[in-house]
């Protein structure tokens, strides 16, 4: 194979700016003989496209197509017609729009969907039929009239929900510090710690 001087190679790089554009860089050797070296590929993704997620809400297996800045509780209402979550603030100020992720309490205004399509169990307001705790909190809430305007309700629940699936007999603290960060504008707190420990009684724990 023909040595490329230094020299050559220096000035062939300089001029090789147009023979770049066409795909490759080339070089000529002491012979005349034009040498090709061939141009690095790199792949890039779109941080921005759409792609297809699979999301188990209450118990059931749903395939969508989303964008990544798309947040849960958007998909949940109006992908899934889902309409039990609110969106109250949709700024993580008043925790309206609660759900549980593997019985964790999130904030699903401000949760992207494409972390939650990664095979976690999903709980929505919805979900009373196939969660029994979530029954219980549902079934006690009317007869403590635990909601007014029932904006917060669902929030509440759901963190009501999850208190009870990690304490089954909480005490009054632990149910107001399980219920933090829920606002209540019509002020029915007394009657929120009543409803989750009548759903604590039934599930077994004592008042």
């Amino acid at each position: 194979m023909p040595r490329v001087s230094r020299r050559t190679f220096m000035k062939a790089s300089v001029a090789g700016a147009a023979i770049v554009g066409v795909g490759g860089l080339g070089l000529k050797s002491t012979s005349g003989a034009l040498l090709q070296i061939a141009p690095q590929t790199t792949t890039s993704l779109d941080a921005f496209a759409t792609r297809a997620i699979t999301l188990i809400v209450n118990g059931q297996s749903y395939t969508l197509t989303v964008e990544p800045r798309d947040m849960l509780v958007n998909v949940l209402r109006e992908n899934l017609n889902l309409i039990g979550t609110k969106r109250p603030c949709n700024r993580m100020e008043c925790g309206g729009c609660t759900v549980l992720i593997d019985n964790v309490p999130v904030y699903s205004c401000t949760y992207l969907v494409v972390r939650a399509g990664q095979g976690q169990n999903i709980l929505t307001v919805e979900g009373g039929k196939t969660d029994n705790v979530l029954n219980a909190v549902q079934q006690a809430w009317v007869p403590a009239d635990a909601s007014q305007c029932g904006y917060c309700q669902a929030g509440r629940v759901m963190a009501a929900t999850a208190l009870l699936k990690s304490n089954s007999n909480p005490t009054v603290p632990e149910i107001q510090a399980g219920l933090e960060g829920i606002l209540c504008r019509c002020g029915t707190y007394l009657n929120v710690i009543q409803a989750v420990q009548a759903a604590a009684q039934s599930l077994g724990g004592s008042q």
